[in-house]
């Protein structure tokens, strides 16, 4: 075990370029080119419900010749590819079918479905209109009855089929099979499907391409499918049993791969290298997009799922990989964040950018969450109100929350005070130990932690001790002498001796009578001592203590009226901490 993680570790930056690689290559490289995109790019005829039903029906008899002859052609060939010849026939039918498809109203459609049902609502209107006693032409709204007075909608006598004019849009006056025809024409297929073919053509081409494999053409390897018992094309909910028994294999093959994933990011999200640990971050969330991708086109351009089924396995498969794609911008954010450090890594400076970069993958992730939902199909202007109602809400409950993180980018702006610095608030002191988006830690004197919200901290009168240009001394001693002429002079002798030490600011020294009035008075001693760091303060007054201890004791001595008491009074409660 010991050996194998380090080489687990190594293969994750690997991992993730070959899961960037395949994402690409199913995404977009692997993805047949959309109907409408070929190049026959001639605008449909549908300047009235005639034109619009005899160019449908025409554009399809064709297609659906040219896709049969493809494939008869292409089961006698040799080899495993499809001869050029093959492949023009089929791109013609392509164009065709991009035209047919022009005369349906396909607007309800959401984008993660249309392509889709450009090609299979197309091969379903063909089967059911050719099965269907259509009128004398005659007697169809043409271009002429249209230009003389427009129809709002013609229906297939007999049927819910209709062909409506457009009143809005880029298509407006256009005739085209409206879109409740559009979204009901799978039960309108499975409803005549076992009634005669009308049109001559004995080849049910929907049944066909549905039950076969590929994109529009069946592969090579259709065969083997064909050589199968009849009960594998047995259709259950519009697929046949080896469809079935496929697409459990490949998410069966998605399952392991995404397992197999898991173990390997695992040991890399422990690992302290940036290198591995950022990319083990995301490699799972990037597997389960990858994977959901992988079974979206192995069902849709390989098995072959159709109608419903192949609806709702595209909209789960494209749900579950914008979901893990989302996942992996929080994870890589976070991760992100987590790997920045500074000088100082707990100043507000650090918390900053760490929460930027949060924000921004929270963003990126919302962002990537509204494209998704409206590709979906879930009603964009819906989701956005939704989310002004919830941001409201959660504005509100988060109140405090908010005006706690606007106090600590007011401190991060202002800058009273510092990691590192003693300060005083309100009847307390200590030394800020961190600055947070939400509140300041303070180590007090006492050696407890303070917790203040920022929103609180930055209201009060901060005192910044640590910014201060000197450092003030204080002493109160005691004197032994009584008599006034003696006070004096050694008041005097104490401001000159506090005045020799080179720390010591000019003219900063003094000495005061604090209470003349005891038995035993007092000196006060106060001067600016020339420095801004605490431990160079503690120890300058130590030496000026000693300097003191020194001159009173050779004092007391000569006079042998004992020896002086030292009060050691601290005015300020920052000496405490030494």
């Amino acid at each position: 075990m010991l050996g194998r993680r380090p080489f687990q570790e190594a293969a994750i930056p690997l991992v993730c370029v070959l899961l960037a690689a395949f994402f690409v290559v199913f995404q977009f490289l692997a993805t047949p080119t959309a109907l409408g995109s070929i190049r026959f790019l001639a605008a449909a005829e549908t300047g009235s419900p005639r034109t619009t039903l005899e160019g449908f029906r025409a554009n399809m008899a064709r297609a659906s010749a040219l896709l049969m002859e493809a494939y008869r052609q292409n089961k006698t060939e040799p080899g495993l590819r499809s001869s050029d010849a093959v492949e023009e026939k089929v791109k013609e039918a392509e164009g065709l079918l991009a035209q047919a498809a022009r005369a349906l109203d396909l607007r309800d459609i959401p984008p993660v479905e249309l392509d889709h049902r450009r090609l299979e609502a197309p091969l379903l209107l063909k089967e059911i209109l050719d099965r269907l006693p259509l009128p004398d032409p005659g007697t169809i709204p043409g271009d002429a009855d249209v230009a003389k007075q427009p129809v709002p909608s013609w229906n297939v006598p007999g049927t819910e089929i209709r062909i409506v004019r457009v009143t809005d849009g880029a298509r407006s006056g256009e005739y085209l099979f409206s879109r409740e025809t559009v979204q009901q024409l799978e039960a309108f297929y499975k409803a005549i499907r076992d009634e005669p073919n009308l049109s001559g053509s004995g080849e049910d081409l929907y049944d066909f391409y549905s039950q076969s494999p590929g994109y529009l053409l069946p592969p090579k390897w259709f065969g083997l499918i064909e050589a199968l018992p009849r009960s594998f094309r047995t259709e259950i909910q519009g697929q046949a049993v080896w469809q079935w028994i496929g697409f459990a294999l490949v998410l069966g093959l998605a399952v392991m791969g995404i397992l197999g994933v898991r173990r390997l990011s695992r040991s890399g999200q422990k690992a302290a290298d940036a290198a591995i640990s950022l990319p083990a971050s995301i490699v799972m969330p990037a597997s389960v997009a990858v994977a959901a991708l992988f079974v979206s086109y192995m069902a849709d351009f390989q098995v072959n799922l159709t109608g419903r089924v192949n609806d709702i396995v595209d909209q789960i498969a494209e749900a579950v990989a914008y979901l893990s794609i989302m996942w992996g911008i929080l994870k890589f954010s976070n991760a992100l964040a987590g790997q920045l450090t500074f000088s100082r890594s707990e100043s507000i400076d650090a918390h900053l950018a760490r929460a930027a970069v949060r924000i921004g993958g929270i963003a990126v992730a919302l962002g990537l969450l509204v494209y998704g939902a409206s590709y979906l199909g879930i009603p964009l202007a819906g989701l956005l109100a939704g989310l002004g109602v919830g941001g409201l809400a959660v504005a509100l409950a988060a109140k405090p929350t908010l005006e706690n993180f606007i106090g600590g980018l007011i401190l991060y702006a202002d800058r009273p005070v510092r990691v590192g610095d003693l300060c005083r608030f309100g009847n307390l002191e200590g030394r800020v130990q961190e600055i947070g988006i939400r509140s300041t830690r303070i180590r007090g004197l006492d050696r407890s932690l303070i917790t203040i919200p920022n929103a609180t901290f930055v209201n009060m009168n901060i005192i910044n001790l640590t910014n201060r240009d000197r450092m003030p001394y204080t002493r109160t001693i005691s004197l032994q002498v009584t008599d006034s002429i003696a006070i004096r002079q050694e008041i005097a002798a104490l401001t000159a001796l506090v005045a020799e030490h080179p720390k010591i600011e000019n003219g900063s020294v003094r000495v005061r009578l604090r209470e003349g009035q005891e038995e035993k008075p007092k000196a006060e001693i106060q001067a600016l001592i020339l420095t801004s760091k605490w431990e160079d303060f503690l120890e300058i007054q130590q030496e000026i203590d000693l300097m003191l201890r020194d001159r009173v004791l050779v004092t007391n001595k000569a006079t042998t009226e004992g020896t002086p008491v030292y009060d050691n009074v601290y005015p300020l409660k920052e000496a405490e901490e030494g």
